[in-house]
């Protein structure tokens, strides 16, 4: 008697379990369809970029040899720098390889200062002559800084420090001569909102300094005596504006003061004008890997635009006409 019970359990068992998955097969939600990240920032009917918004350009790209790659930067000669692994390579205005240093790590901020190449390893900044020589080396003094841009006028070198959410400005010996963005007032535009290691600056046509305020999705303009003279920026999803976490992730300005933008999430190279206003997009996420960020971005003498896209190990090159 007792055996039967056991046999009889067991059978209803079976069959509960037979249920179970038949019913899990015919009533599963189906995922068909749903992207496996649902926060990723695709390009949806928000994102699109309409045809007449697009800069007419002409397009030619540098594939580059290497694994990883940062920063890009290009002198006066319009003579292209770029770091790849523990290099920077160096080419010529046809894209024609022709030297390199060798380096103990990667680049990752270059700038030049007439003719020397001032290139930043993390947390330490290196100064070559013309020939690839180096001349200077220092470290800043915090050991988990990151220098992810630099630039440099009459002398003096702004690194931007995207885990200290600071600027420096060190002499050419490596003297520290200033700081920015030591408040604590987080209305202030000199309160740097980073929630990524993106940061960046450049020096504008009136030799004043710019510096992207990203978690803000906004540019700052600072005289030298670190006080604001203008910023603009918008919040929005619209091609005119920045999105997302923290955009622009990178910027370079022209001739005429206008800027060139890059951002990531939204992948979009943007050229806006001295004052900040919309003019056309030079590039949408088509002519990028998937989910590119990084992007890095020089202008030569003739307003010819050079953005490294590091994932992919390419210089795409842009002539707005």
């Amino acid at each position: 008697m007792k055996q039967n019970n056991i046999l009889t359990y067991s059978l209803v068992a079976l069959v509960i379990i037979a249920l179970i998955i038949l019913g899990y097969f015919f009533i599963k939600p189906n995922h068909t369809g749903i992207d496996e990240n649902p926060y990723s920032m695709k390009m949806d009917s928000l994102g699109e970029i309409p045809t007449d918004k697009f800069c007419t350009t002409n397009y030619s790209s540098i594939q580059l040899q290497g694994t990883k790659s940062e920063a890009i930067a290009v002198d006066k000669n319009n003579k292209i720098h770029v770091s790849s692994d523990k290099k920077i390579l160096y080419f010529d205005t046809n894209g024609n390889p022709v030297s390199e240093i060798n380096c103990d790590y990667l680049a990752t901020a270059l700038v030049f200062s007439g003719d020397k190449l001032i290139a930043a390893f993390t947390n330490e900044i290196s100064i070559y002559d013309a020939a690839g020589k180096q001349l200077i080396n220092w470290k800043l003094g915090n050991e988990k800084s990151y220098i992810t841009s630099l630039a440099a006028i009459d002398g003096n070198i702004y690194a931007a420090d995207a885990q200290a959410a600071k600027v420096y400005c060190f002499s050419e010996e490596g003297k520290l001569l200033k700081t920015i963005g030591q408040t604590s007032d987080k209305k202030e535009l000199t309160f740097f909102v980073l929630p990524s290691f993106y940061f960046d600056v450049a020096i504008g046509t009136e030799k004043t300094l710019w510096i992207a305020n990203t978690g803000r999705h906004r540019l700052v303009q600072l005289d030298n005596d670190e006080h604001i003279i203008s910023s603009w920026g918008e919040t929005s999803s619209a091609v005119e504006g920045f999105c997302g976490c923290c955009n622009p992730s990178n910027f370079a300005l022209m001739r005429d003061g206008s800027f060139i933008t890059a951002e990531k999430g939204l992948v979009r190279v943007k050229k806006y004008n001295k004052n900040g206003d919309f003019e056309c997009v030079i590039a949408g996420p088509e002519k990028f890997k998937e989910d590119a960020k990084g992007l890095d971005i020089a202008i030569d003498t003739n307003d010819r635009i050079y953005v490294l896209e590091p994932e992919a190990m390419k210089i795409h090159i842009f002539e707005v006409k």
